[in-house]
């Protein structure tokens, strides 16, 4: 029976059935004729919203930064008056994130898209991810925590901390790729406490 879709509903299906065939067999495994048979829809529906199979990875890859971007509201939500337990909730978040959905952070941090650059809405869940960051450590400077530095730098050395963190787990660098969420958190914990200790300002 073929399964039918309210519209705008087939672009999130697909970006949704597409992600554990990335996961299984990769990018020249993913089939845009595929991915609708196995939704139950003609081969020519998924072109209504994906002009190619690039356009269905820019789709993937903006997903995971929207989530990145979700995490660091979400630990700004939570702890308001606390800037070291955000940024700390927002690191830890994004190690998780990454070291789980390897396929999207494939597609999120490495070359492989083509025209990657062109991709508008790529491009804003990539710089609002980075914004949401930076309004925590923002926030920290004002609240008289964090050092008065270059924003952009402190957001960079932030961001290359977790995501070199996340590299060396799903890489199995330090740890086994199947380390257990206590020695992820563990690990995230050890490096936050030395990241923190150049972040924060120290008494005179």
């Amino acid at each position: 029976m073929t399964k039918s879709y309210h519209h705008g509903n087939l672009r999130e299906a697909l970006v949704k059935a597409a992600i554990p065939v990335l996961r299984n067999k990769g990018i020249v495994g993913l089939s845009l004729r595929e991915l609708a048979t196995s939704l139950g829809v003609s081969h020519g529906a998924p072109y209504r919203h994906f002009r190619n199979k690039a356009a269905l990875l820019e789709a993937i890859a903006t997903t995971g930064f929207e989530a990145l971007r979700d995490i660091c509201r979400q630990a700004a939500t939570d702890f308001p008056q606390d800037p070291r337990r955000q940024l700390y909730e927002a690191g830890i978040g994004y190690v998780f994130y990454v070291s789980q959905n390897t396929e999207i952070a494939d597609l999120m941090f490495r070359p492989t898209l083509p025209n990657r650059e062109h991709c508008k809405a790529l491009q804003h869940a990539a710089n609002e991810a980075i914004s949401s960051l930076t309004a925590i450590i923002e926030g920290g400077k004002r609240a008289g925590v964090f050092i008065q530095r270059d924003t952009d730098d402190l957001v960079l050395t932030s961001l290359s901390a977790v995501h070199g963190l996340s590299a060396f787990i799903t890489s199995g660098l330090f740890v086994g790729t199947d380390a257990t969420q206590e020695l992820i958190t563990a690990l995230g914990e050890r490096v936050y406490a030395t990241l923190l200790q150049g972040l924060e300002v120290t008494a005179p």
